[in-house]
């Protein structure tokens, strides 16, 4: 009874599918190039008041203008020249941040926080489904390698005689074409799915439908 159950277990664990992918990092590239996530991220950039140093910069303009004071004369080789004296300086016009450009860079913010919530949301139903289907189909994967072994054993006794029953044969091979018809229509589940979690990621779509079909990694 005990081994009966350890085979059992060890079915179930082989049944399994390897965790070739994780949520998490797939996560992070979907929104790091979803196209709208990607376009309210520059906005609320665009919002973003300016530190002290870029203000100065802004607000930094040089001038020249005449002095108070008199006029000088200098004569050289008949020729008389008239100077009036210069001011040369640099003038800062440093505003304050105004409510206004924190309230509207505020607004920016939320909407880009609340886009990625759900595009992360979105993404987050399209992997659990994706998870589903290479459970089922690791399943499926699993029955079908049973009742191979399992025909290959009738098959062995039927040659020996000690089965006589042919119509064992059929109704097993019959069990192997319907799981090896699931198998697929799984994987064409299995492709379609990781397609539409790939398109999340825009124009960077292929590395991440490699990378779900455990084919590559993501790149850095």
């Amino acid at each position: 009874m005990i081994r009966r159950r350890l085979i059992l277990l060890a079915g179930l664990l082989l049944a399994l599918p390897a965790r070739a992918w994780e949520e998490e990092q797939a996560i992070a590239f979907i929104l790091a190039w979803h196209p709208v996530v990607a376009a309210q991220r520059t906005v609320a950039a665009s919002y973003q008041p300016p530190s002290l140093t870029r203000r100065v910069m802004e607000h930094t303009s040089f001038y020249v203008r005449a002095a108070s004071g008199t006029s000088s004369t200098v004569s050289e080789g008949g020729d008389t020249t008239t100077s009036s004296p210069m001011t040369v300086g640099i003038q800062v016009n440093i505003p304050l941040s105004s409510p206004r450009e924190q309230r509207e860079f505020a607004q920016q913010a939320l909407s880009e926080a609340t886009r990625i919530d759900e595009v992360r949301g979105r993404a987050l139903t399209d992997l659990a489904k994706l998870r589903e289907l290479e459970a089922e189909r690791a399943a499926v994967q699993e029955r079908l390698g049973f009742y191979r072994a399992k025909a290959d054993w009738l098959q062995e006794r039927v040659k020996k005689g000690y089965e006589g029953d042919v119509e064992k044969l059929w109704e097993s091979a019959q069990k192997q074409n319907s799981e090896a018809a699931a198998v697929k229509r799984l994987d064409l589940l299995l492709t379609a799915q990781r397609r539409q979690v790939a398109h999340l990621a825009g124009d960077h779509w292929e590395p991440l439908f490699n990378y779900l079909a455990d084919q590559g990694r993501l790149p850095e």
